[in-house]
């Protein structure tokens, strides 16, 4: 029997790639403020580029955003010559979370959340860093972990065994949702999970990969899938 959905974040329940673009650009005009010299020679490749730099230089953060995020801004300010490099830092992060976490809900994201929750644990399992309590959606998760709560990224297996850990339930009890096939429905598939791929793009599945139990294409269908699951 069901007891348990646990969702992907990012491109499961909103678009993503928008999202940081509008992070990362009010993180710029903050610069253009607070420290000029930073947004004059860093645009968004630029911003990546230290960020690769950060994470060659200290692989440990890979599992970290927020981490990985706040150590290329003071990169970046170093190389531009600011003495407060670290203070600038975490204010200019503090800017950019903030807006990380201003997201455009995928529609159904809410009635479905609110549905599922009256049947069954809900959980997230993100390699992100998203903010639920400032997503607007926290009231609604019964667990939360991503991949700096455990050292590890999906689709890693002790990702997975956290959450059945957490909950004392078997694999089975278990539907994971998620967009991406090899870190979520694969890792999902491997712990012995239940599966549901949200399919927003109509993209084909992988070529020798088993198929998820599930297909959607908008989160309006989540409740029947996980019905159909369900009822298996």
């Amino acid at each position: 029997m069901i007891k348990v959905i646990t969702f992907d974040l990012d491109d499961t329940l909103w678009a993503i790639g928008p999202v940081i673009d509008t992070a990362n650009q009010r993180m710029l005009v903050w610069m253009n403020t607070h420290a000029p010299k930073f947004s004059q020679t860093f645009d968004n490749k630029g911003i990546d580029q230290l960020r690769d730099e950060v994470l060659a230089a200290q692989p440990e953060l890979s599992h970290d955003l927020s981490a990985t995020r706040i150590a290329l801004i003071e990169l970046g300010l170093k190389r531009c010559d600011y003495d407060n490099a670290k203070q600038l830092a975490l204010q200019a992060f503090d800017v950019y979370f903030a807006a990380r976490n201003d997201v455009a809900l995928y529609q159904g994201t809410l009635e479905q959340l609110g549905a599922l929750k009256k049947k069954y644990q809900i959980g997230a399992l993100t390699n992100g860093n998203a903010d639920l309590a400032q997503v607007g959606i926290g009231h609604l998760f019964d667990f939360y972990f991503n991949s700096a709560h455990i050292g590890v990224s999906k689709p890693h297996p002790l990702f997975f065994a956290t959450a059945l850990t957490h909950t004392g339930l078997d694999a089975a009890a278990f539907i994971h949702i998620g967009d991406h096939p090899e870190h979520d429905i694969a890792g999902a598939q491997a712990a012995g999970m239940h599966t549901i791929w949200m399919n927003p793009d109509n993209k084909p599945w992988p070529q020798g990969q088993q198929p998820a139990s599930e297909e959607i294409q908008h989160l309006d269908q989540l409740c029947a899938a996980v019905a159909r699951i369900h009822g298996h």
